[in-house]
């Protein structure tokens, strides 16, 4: 009787761990990440700097290479590339065709692991001096909260974002909440966006893109929400509930 017990115990334990495993509660995958800043380019994605220590690095991907496909994907944007990353595990083994100097090569890339950019949260925030769009140089005033919008030129949903923010400067509940966009494209491309108008608040050009790889932005519209004593209370993108996230601790963070 016993000898039955213990095998109807094992047996159960067996089943509960093996529906465990069917219902996703092994350990956590790592996102992955290739590790490239990228811009669109006529056909592909230029690279314009790769991550230190990154994958990308690793494998021998160059800024300058134009990435053409991954794993027989035709990339047509930089967005599009970031999604096709993102189907796979860290650790996996992709194929990269790409161009240099005119030359289509192909590189097999072993994807890194991507540090989450909401890891940032309840840490002192990267320090930010970067030059302002239209001139002068941004330092964050210390009495006020910060909202900072990670954007490109070419992101269309960073519209919507920029609108949102522009809106949300008009309202009483901005008092104290100071707005800043980030972007890594050059003054020129910023003019031409704009066509000769002023952004609704401070753009700030990342020309070697530290600050944007301090803060792990791995994708457009990101956002970073900065207290007074300068920590971190929201990192990461705007969809899905991003945007009012942020806008709500930003807030709260304004009235302590």
């Amino acid at each position: 009787m016993r000898l039955f017990l213990a095998s109807l115990v094992f047996a159960s334990l067996t089943w509960i761990i093996a529906a465990a495993d069917k219902a996703g509660l092994e350990a956590p995958k790592k996102p992955p990440l290739l590790g490239v800043i990228h811009t669109q380019a006529t056909r592909g994605v230029l690279i314009q700097k790769i991550m230190p220590d990154s994958a990308a690095e690793r494998a021998g991907l160059k800024p300058r290479d134009i990435i053409l496909a991954l794993n027989g994907v035709a990339i047509r944007n930089p967005r599009h590339l970031f999604d096709e990353v993102q189907r796979y595990n860290s650790g996996t083994i992709v194929s990269i065709d790409y161009l240099r100097d005119g030359k289509q090569l192909n590189l097999q890339v072993a994807l890194g692991a991507r540090l989450d950019t909401a890891s940032l949260i309840g840490q002192q925030a990267p320090a930010i001096s970067l030059p302002i769009y239209g001139g002068g140089n941004y330092t964050k005033e210390p009495d006020k909260v910060t909202i900072v919008d990670f954007w490109a030129t070419w992101c269309a949903n960073c519209e919507g974002v920029r609108h949102t923010l522009e809106d949300f400067l008009r309202k009483p509940a901005a008092r104290g909440i100071k707005i800043i966009g980030v972007t890594t494209e050059d003054n020129a491309t910023i003019r031409n966006f704009y066509r000769g108008k002023n952004p609704p608040y401070a753009i700030l050009i990342d020309a070697t893109n530290d600050v944007t790889l301090k803060f792990r932005v791995e994708g457009y519209p990101t956002l970073a929400v900065i207290d007074k004593k300068g920590v971190v209370r929201f990192a990461g993108f705007a969809s899905n509930g991003g945007m009012e996230k942020a806008l709500e601790l930003a807030i709260q963070a304004a009235k302590e």
